[in-house]
């Protein structure tokens, strides 16, 4: 490798030029992200498998460049994963609990296959809150039994926020080129932002959930989360599209999908003309009025503004305190009787597993208390989710209300005022994107004076990912606020 180039904070852009220059190869990328494991994860616990093939798929990246029949645009990128998300290697899939640790899944999940379609290479697998954080309230943000505690590379006192954990933890701490998390109501933004990454959260249904250990099929999502915004666009092409396996939710979003995709909204001057909602109750309530996160926040909103963005300030989301209300709002009904069902589904169609239903996992922990620690931490949300009986009369009443708090909210504040999104200080506003299937990209936005990173978020109406895009990446170009940390 030509020692002028310099893979840490390298983005897919920066990393195919030094391929295409003969600077860089695949395989020296792989090693060095090894060696970053190596010396970092037995403190930050980011990373809970590293792919013993990745140097051998690298090499076959490497071969193919030479010859000249490079197969995608992410050929020879290596990608970490959510350790909820199927590979049909020598990797296992346990969403972070020993309970399937023996499993062995049926294939690729479709967003990995896509992803090696396109040349990528499999780096291993992220740490996450395991059961990503629905097996019950007690679990701490980033633990999982078979890692542990993940921690924050910026302040290692901090949460790391988010079931998503390891994916952010990774990129943040230049572990891995860039990754995939899944998201419910937050799970990819609240860790992006906690550590000073990109995440961008798609439309449910743009990219597929076959193969996912998921929550909810009516929430979630497969998003990446990555340094730059031009690099979780770069993913974010080659993850979209329609999927049998996913049918109905990606043949509904597969409409969004522009010609040529994404990559060409990656425009300096995107803000140009945008009308942007600012939505600051009460999500900036998070911070403290004299924190810096206020203050750059205001700083932020001019830079918007002299980049030719219109801002519509103090807008008001209707209802918005019942729908941050977990319970009034409907969300645990839903997504308990929806995990149950999602689970089950997964579990049976395992070709091994030593767990066949959500009963058999709660059994599992009560075993093996110890290494689960079950006593410690609890399943509640497990044995709430046992309790249900799939969608009944209550369930549908709370799906109803959830999709009537989205439409007479945020969709509303959005149609009525004709904006093209929605800006926010911090993550809490994932909980409003996550219970209608809205997308939304949060950028590094600056650092508190303990080292502890914020962000801002933009979010929109179902299928505006090119504006959001156009917005995100013309404010990161006019700020570039992210660092790594020391």
């Amino acid at each position: 490798m030509n020692s002028q180039f310099v893979i840490e904070e390298s983005s897919i852009e920066d990393i195919k030029r030094g391929f295409s220059e003969n600077r860089l190869t695949s395989r020296q990328l792989v090693e060095f992200y090894r060696r970053q494991i190596d010396f970092l994860n037995p403190r930050l616990q980011g990373v809970i498998e590293f792919n013993p093939d990745a140097g051998d798929e690298a090499d076959q990246a490497d071969s193919r460049m030479r010859s000249g029949t490079k197969i995608g645009d992410m050929d020879g990128i290596p990608v970490l994963l959510k350790d909820c998300i199927n590979t049909k290697d020598k990797l296992k899939t346990t969403a972070g609990s020993y309970a399937l640790l023996e499993a062995e899944v049926g294939g690729d999940a479709t967003v990995v296959e896509k992803l090696r379609e396109a040349g990528a290479v499999i780096l291993g697998k992220a740490s996450m809150s395991e059961w990503s954080q629905f097996r019950s309230g007690k679990v701490p943000s980033g633990w999982c039994a078979r890692t542990g505690q993940g921690k924050n590379p910026y302040n290692e006192s901090e949460s790391p926020y988010g079931s998503s954990s390891g994916s952010a933890i990774s990129v943040a701490a230049n572990m891995a080129a860039v990754s995939l998390g899944t998201d419910t109501t937050g799970s990819i933004i609240c860790p992006a932002n906690n550590n000073s990454v990109v995440g961008f959260k798609p439309t449910v249904g743009l990219t597929s959930r076959a193969g996912i250990i998921r929550i909810s099929a009516r929430q979630d999502s497969v998003g990446p989360i990555c340094r730059t915004v031009s690099d979780a666009v770069y993913v974010l092409d080659t993850i979209v599209g329609f999927d049998p396996r996913d049918r109905q939710a990606t043949l509904e979003a597969a409409k969004f999908i522009p010609n040529g995709r994404y990559k060409q909204f990656l425009n300096k001057n995107g803000l140009a003309g945008k009308r942007l909602g600012v939505v600051r109750n009460p999500f900036s309530a998070s911070y403290i009025p004299e924190s810096i996160a206020r203050s750059d926040f205001e700083d932020h909103l001019k830079t918007l503004r002299e980049k030719g963005a219109i801002l519509v300030d103090n807008m008001e989301i209707e209802n918005v305190d019942l729908i941050m209300d977990w319970n009034a709002c409907g969300s645990d009904t839903a997504l308990l009787a929806e995990f149950k069902i999602s689970i089950n589904e997964y579990l049976r169609k395992l070709p091994t597993s030593p767990v066949r239903s959500l009963s058999d996992i709660i059994a599992f922990n009560k075993k093996h208390y110890l290494l689960e620690k079950t006593n410690e931490y609890g399943q509640d949300l497990f044995e709430l989710s046992e309790l249900t009986n799939g969608i009944g009369k209550e369930e549908q009443a709370a799906i109803e209300m959830l999709a009537e708090l989205s439409r007479e909210g945020f969709e509303k504040l959005m149609k009525e005022n004709e904006l093209d999104a929605m800006v926010s200080l911090g993550p809490r506003v994932a909980v409003v994107l996550g219970i209608g299937g809205y997308p939304g990209i949060t950028v590094p936005a600056g650092y508190e004076e303990d080292g502890l990173p914020f962000g801002i978020c933009f979010g929109g109406l179902k299928g505006t990912e090119p504006k959001l895009i156009e917005v995100a990446y013309g404010f990161e170009q006019a700020t570039k606020l992210r660092r790594p940390p020391s």
